[in-house]
């Protein structure tokens, strides 16, 4: 058994034992499914599968339109799972105060050791412990068996993970110790006050000295304070002291500066120390102006994001944590809100190491949000131990400035006791929320509806406003549309949007994801990555709003990178997985958006061509809007070597961007960007000839000499010549060769429902795919080999196909076997009797090329492709933006109704038959991002005559009813009509039933709200 002692020394002349806190990640045992008796010590888990933690089992699922997870959660599984894990007893722990900590188990856990039950904890997005020294005391060794129970589905409108996400730790300290989270270090300009808790476990009383040392970066103490205490046996004790310290570095974005307290504790039983770090800084919070760090003006420019990375779920390695935060940093982006629950601990060592500001959020919802959310099930009985755990742990991280308790949720005295606590907890800091309990938080924050047309007009200076929420824009990386698009349509009254006009007169475009025919909901379409496709104003706006309105503090834009779930609100669900909302897509592919924020909130000099410049069905001389990003004073555009002109960056959201039209010819684009006259950077992109290469790269550090280490490997699609080929859609095989093993593959595709875990092929999207390698030992060599077999999936420029297979060393010595490859185009299966590939062939439409590939005559790939008239995307679609309809019926919640396709001129995949059946019900969950009001509801249905002229129901609106009546016509699911009645709408989630009262022929198609 491996111990890794983190904090603490042997005194052997003062104690037998110092603290020790061990990573207890390795060697646990886990089984999916409810296991009878797995909690007692004697059950028999030989059978179950060894893993190391982090873990998240929903990741290494399959995705499956009939998982119960749905649209909100991404359909991957949930469940329950089980893990175990026995341990011999050292014999220094006896007579310590022993706990088990977890920083994170979604969701529902149950912990025992030794079969007696420690404890549950519903929250899935908190640190708990639990006291194990009774065991450790009275045995020699321990069982520990872990439920968790996420079975209940949708548990949260996002995906979530399943498991045992974070780390887990033993914490071993003496019966006289400070508990966790029991250390609280505030600052004021030079002095610094450190209150510290210690509890005495001992029978009798306990004498001795607490002594906090400052020490700063380098080591030197700078600071020092003496107490004296004496604690009755069993008690506890909390210790204010007070320091100043010299001149001190003060932590800010650009100056990150930490110092440690190192706590003492030194009594004749015990001796323990412990290492705090924390920032010297000082933040204002001044109406009417705005945010003051360090006495300077502070604007958030910042983001929200959920806890997955995409492929990796919820269980995210540090280093692709530290490389996401990295990449926003270098985005521009100087702080996060954690949407909508607290992170795992390591977060925010990070955001305090990179000078990251962060608004720390606890909550979503303080009621039912998703049908078993912890909001329905768990809120009133545990939000204040989960507030007071999550408090205590994170106050002393200077990069934490605010905290919000909620987000577009309901209840004022809910609202009151959250803010009161937090500020009992923590002084320091004030409290917002996502338009929630609005008048009682200390930061006046709202989400979507702070973009609403007037807005501004209208905003007090009595608090401090922070758009904890907004912009919402959507994008995909490496698609294009010129006509402008609005979530809701334009004009949306209950929105109040921005007008903006649309680049081009007609579509240039003509590519897409799929036809019409394919899609099963009008919401199911990609979105421009020109800044043009948004609920009410664009990024560029709001870029200019958050630059130039003084009270105006922050802003969070929904979100830095894309994420998992929430697929059906705006995207229309299956077999769309994720929420396209980022700068950054899953699989950590940075998006055209990325570079104007970065042009914007970056002062390094760069410089960004969009779009790309390969457009193989578009006809010479059609006019494509080129932007260009950049922060330098001027750029030039050249095209083919002709200059186009120079242009000035402006500083209203229209002129952020560069533009001409320009007449679109097959060769070079090349931008220049000038500063004081000269040129100091340029960016090239050419037009891309058919894939016929693959190029690997490693994005981040590369691998380590350590076991479980992690890469991120680039797979490029490319031409003959070396050009990115940005349609690339070929798919890629992999295979690790040495110590090391593909943990995960992904595409950044919010549509690509292929599993992620431990896969050994992927397609790429856009151009790109994504590797994730990971180390099996500390050493070792670690080579990738990648292969495709590469052409247009439907030959519409070429018919030619090239077989490439390319190797990167990850660790060590490079592997120089001889690769040999073989094909068929007859649909069999290759052989080294096959034809061996030389060069490129050609093929016709219909045609599988398969390929066997060996490494010194041993097989190390087999790979195939198909091309034919229906694969990969679609070039002749153009059509206008969609024309919002609204939520079909046949994809809500109902019960005791049947869902009917037998008719005609109905929306979507059918509507929904109440026959005759009194009670019968639709249940519509409705998603409101703007302001709570009143709003029309539009309900599409057909109504035959029969025997009644109206069909009654029960209109339910968050609990508030009201029967309406719809009058029957001729023509019964032929014919369909609208019916409009005014309702209540709250701020955020919404549930709207239509239960039968007397109807008899009556169908309900969609409903929408305006």
């Amino acid at each position: 058994m491996k111990y890794l002692l983190i904090i603490g020394i042997l005194f052997s002349s003062l104690s037998l034992f110092a603290q020790q806190r061990i990573n207890f990640n390795e060697q646990w045992k886990f089984k999916l499914d409810d296991q009878t008796g797995a909690d007692k010590t004697n059950y028999n888990d030989k059978d179950w599968r060894n893993l190391n933690l982090p873990h998240d089992w929903s990741i290494e699922g399959e995705y499956n339109e009939n998982h119960p997870m749905g649209d909100k959660c991404g359909y991957l599984p949930a469940g329950i799972g089980w893990y175990r894990k026995t341990i011999q007893v050292p014999k220094e722990w006896k007579g310590q105060s022993v706990h088990i900590t977890f920083d994170g188990v979604f969701m529902n856990s149950t912990v025992w050791a030794n079969g007696r039950k420690l404890g549950n904890r519903p929250f899935g997005w908190i640190t708990f412990e639990y006291d194990i020294s009774k065991e450790v005391d009275e045995n020699n060794e321990i069982t520990f068996a872990v439920r968790v129970d996420n079975d209940l589905q949708p548990s949260a409108r996002w995906y979530t993970g399943s498991g045992i996400y974070a780390n887990t730790w033993i914490d071993v300290k003496s019966k006289l110790h400070v508990p966790m989270s029991g250390i609280f270090i505030k600052t004021e300009q030079d002095e610094v006050t450190i209150t510290t808790e210690i509890q005495n476990d001992f029978a009798k009383t306990q004498k001795g000295n607490l002594v906090t040392s400052i020490v700063d970066a380098n080591g030197k103490e700078v600071a020092v304070a003496d107490s004296k205490f004496t604690i009755d046996g069993n008690g506890h004790q909390e210790i204010t002291q007070k320091v100043k310290i010299k001149n001190p570095h003060l932590w800010s974005i650009n100056s990150p500066y930490l110092y440690k307290a190192i706590t003492k504790i030194a009594s004749k039983k015990t001796k323990e120390n412990y290492s705090t770090n924390f920032g010297v800084r000082d933040v204002e919070w001044k109406p009417g102006e705005g945010l003051f760090i360090n006495g300077v003006e502070t604007k958030m420019q910042g983001v929200c994001n959920h806890q997955d990375a995409g492929a990796l779920g919820a269980a995210v390695p540090d280093k692709i944590l530290r490389f996401r935060i990295q990449q926003l940093k270098d985005m521009g982006v100087n702080a996060i809100r954690t949407s909508h629950n607290p992170q795992t601990p390591q977060f925010y060592d990070m955001c305090d190491e990179m000078g990251m500001l962060v608004m720390d959020e606890i909550f979503d919802g303080w009621h039912k949000k998703a049908p078993n959310d912890y909001g329905a099930h768990f809120f009133e009985e545990w939000w204040n131990r989960d507030l007071t755990d999550w408090i205590k742990r994170d106050r002393n991280h200077p990069s934490i400035i605010i905290y919000s308790v909620g987000n577009e949720t309901k209840g004022e005295e809910a609202a009151k006791a959250l803010v009161e606590r937090c500020h009992e907890l923590d002084n320091t800091r004030p409290v917002t929320s996502g338009h929630s309990g609005s008048d009682h938080m200390d930061i006046f924050g709202v989400n979507g509806h702070s973009e609403r047309k007037g807005f501004f007009d209208h905003l007090s200076n009595d608090r401090v406003f922070v758009g904890t929420e907004n912009t919402h824009t959507w994008q995909v990386r490496g698609y294009y549309r010129t006509k402008t698009w609005y979530r809701d349509g334009y004009p949306c009254v209950r929105h109040q949007p921005y007008e903006y006009p649309d680049l081009t007169d007609e579509e240039v475009f003509t590519y897409d994801w799929t036809t019409s025919a394919n899609k099963s909901s009008y919401k199911q379409i990609f979105n421009s990555s020109y800044d043009n496709a948004m609920v009410r104003l664009t990024s560029r706006q709001n870029i200019e709003q958050l630059r130039d309105i003084p009270n105006y503090a922050g802003s969070f834009r929904w979100t830095g990178h894309d994420y998992i779930g929430e697929a059906g609100f705006v995207h229309g669900g299956w077999p769309f997985k994720a929420f396209m909302g980022g700068a950054i897509d899953m699989a950590n592919f940075e998006k055209d958006l990325f570079y104007l924020y970065q042009s914007q909130w970056t002062n390094k000099p760069m410089i960004h061509i969009l779009p790309h410049w390969t457009h193989p069905t578009l006809e010479k001389g059609i006019e494509i809007p080129v932007w260009v990003y950049s922060n330098c004073d001027e750029v030039e555009l050249f095209l083919n070597g002709a200059s186009l002109g120079k242009q000035k960056p402006g500083k209203s959201w229209d002129k952020m961007q560069c533009e001409w039209l320009v007449g679109y010819q097959e060769g070079e684009l090349k931008a220049v960007g000038y500063k004081d006259g000269k040129a100091i950077l340029n960016e090239v992109i050419r037009t891309a000839d058919a894939p016929a290469k693959i190029k690997l790269s490693v994005d981040g550090e590369g691998m380590a000499n350590t076991l479980e280490d992690i890469v991120q490997v680039r797979i490029a699609s490319t031409d003959k010549k070396g050009e990115f080929y940005p349609y690339g859609e070929n798919r890629s095989f992999f295979n690790v060769v040495g110590a090391g093993r593909i943990k995960a593959l992904d595409n950044g595709s919010p549509i690509d429902v292929e599993k992620h875990y431990e896969a050994t092929d992927r397609i790429a999207f856009y151009g790109l795919t994504r590797a994730y390698v990971e180390s099996t030992d500390a050493d070792g060599d670690i080579n990738l080999y990648v292969g495709s077999i590469l052409g247009e999936k439907r030959l519409i420029t070429s018919n030619q196909v090239n077989i490439d297979v390319e190797q990167i060393t990850l660790r060590g010595k490079a592997s120089n076997g001889k690769i040999s490859i073989y094909y068929t185009t007859d649909g069999s299966t290759p052989t080294t009797s096959s034809k061996e590939y030389k060069q490129a062939f050609d093929i016709e439409l219909g045609t599988t090329v398969k390929a066997l590939v060996l490494l010194d005559n041993k097989k190390l790939l087999r790979m195939q492709e198909e091309f034919a008239a229906d694969a990969g995307f679609e070039w002749k679609t153009v059509m206008a933006a969609a024309n919002p309809g609204g939520d079909q019926a046949e994809d809500a919640a109902f019960d005791g109704v049947t869902i009917s396709n037998e008719g005609a001129n109905f929306n979507g995949k059918g509507f929904i038959d109440y026959g005759r059946n009194e009670g019968g019900y639709v249940e519509f969950y409705q998603e409101n991002d703007g302001s709570e009001g009143e709003y029309t509801l539009k309900l599409r249905y057909s109504a035959a005559k029969r025997d009644i002229k109206e069909h009654t129901l029960t209109l339910d609106v968050n609990g508030e009813k009201q029967v309406i009546a719809l009058p029957s016509f001729d023509n019964y699911r032929k014919e369909w009509r609208e019916f409009e009645v005014k309702v209540q709408l709250g701020m955020g989630a919404n549930t709207i039933r239509l239960t039968a009262l007397n109807v008899n022929g009556f169908c309900l198609d969609e409903m929408k709200a305006i």
